[in-house]
């Protein structure tokens, strides 16, 4: 069984893998829980594991998963990949962004994929159908945006996301609401939309925390594909298990 932890921005996640590649159990926390893995380390015959992480190198639980496991791997740009990866700068490329175009050319080889992960940030990323990931671009989040303009403001004030039944704030609370929200939906179809433009048969995949307010509101656009990341670490993690044992 696989064992792959992403550690994030936001929150922390554990994730079991059967040999299948099937989900068998997935932990979320705000923050990593060594006593949470202890757990999940007894509880399943975990042979091999994956760490991303975008915080501080944790070397205690890297000792400790290389010492226990037959295989353990610490996501890096030098790490080989199952794709050709064209990011001219991949040293500064996020363990998230490419775990998920991994994952999202495992599902569609024969497809270019756009994928959006809507979380702290919204990212878009784009692999080719022939498994070439160019790169894509980075936004802020909806939370981000909510908190930006309370913070560089002198008097607006930070207010929550709500569904909202209409375009036209009419006051202050409801305007920065439809701003924000409605504004990154708009902004989300114009990347869909230009991404078409060029690669007309375009498959578009979103994950992340937020998915679910942009599926609700762009269902016919996109397929929602929770875990995508997770999905990723694991097929790199085995990619990697693969290429060590043919060495």
């Amino acid at each position: 069984m696989n064992l792959c932890i992403d550690i994030g921005n936001s929150r922390s996640k554990l994730a079991v893998f059967s040999e299948e590649g099937e989900l068998l159990q997935l932990v979320t926390r705000e923050r990593f829980s060594q006593k949470k893995l202890d757990k999940v380390l007894k509880k399943y015959p975990i042979r091999q594991a994956i760490l991303s992480s975008v915080r501080r190198r944790n070397s205690r639980i890297e000792r400790q998963l290389s010492g226990q496991l037959l295989h353990f791997v610490r996501l890096n740009w030098e790490l080989g990949l199952p794709i050709e990866n064209s990011y001219a700068t991949p040293e500064t490329l996020g363990n998230d962004r490419i775990a998920a175009v991994v994952a999202a050319h495992s599902l569609f080889p024969d497809s270019n994929v756009l994928v959006i992960d809507a979380g702290t940030c919204i990212t878009y990323d784009f692999i080719t159908e022939g498994g070439n990931y160019l790169g894509g671009s980075i936004l802020a989040g909806i939370e981000m945006r909510f908190a930006a303009l309370e913070h560089f403001t002198a008097k607006l004030p930070l207010v929550q996301r709500i569904d909202l039944d209409q375009e036209i704030g009419n006051t202050t609370l409801s305007s920065i609401q439809t701003g924000v929200q409605s504004g990154v939906v708009y902004e989300m179809q114009g990347f869909i939309a230009q991404y078409q433009k060029e690669y007309p048969e375009l498959r578009v995949l979103i994950t992340g925390g937020d998915a679910d307010f942009f599926e609700k509101r762009l269902s016919s656009q996109l397929f929602k594909v929770p875990n995508l990341v997770l999905m990723g670490l694991n097929q790199i993690l085995n990619y990697h298990v693969q290429q060590h044992t043919a060495d």
